[in-house]
């Protein structure tokens, strides 16, 4: 399947914003402030697995990124996880 110029602006865009986003949690981790390196760190993956899915040819999914059942639809294996709850 062949992108659009739009379609590869898209993914170009999302990806840098990933790179972006995770160089911020490097920083916050050199600081210390590791709640933030965290989110930081969540968003990164975020926003790249939302440039891999225009890749794929889709981007109209859920904004929640434990929403994997596009991605199992498109072919790629992803593992169930276990949750655990603590207190």
């Amino acid at each position: 399947m062949a992108l659009t110029p739009e379609q590869k602006e898209l993914a170009k865009h999302r990806f840098e914003r990933a790179e972006t986003t995770l160089n911020e949690a490097i920083d916050e981790v050199s600081r210390r402030n590791f709640r933030l390196a965290v989110n930081r760190a969540y968003y990164s993956v975020f926003y790249a697995m939302r440039a891999f899915l225009v890749l794929l040819g889709s981007s109209n999914w859920s904004k929640n990124i434990f929403d994997v059942t596009l991605l199992r639809k498109s072919g790629i294996r992803v593992p169930k996880a276990r949750v655990w709850w603590t207190m």
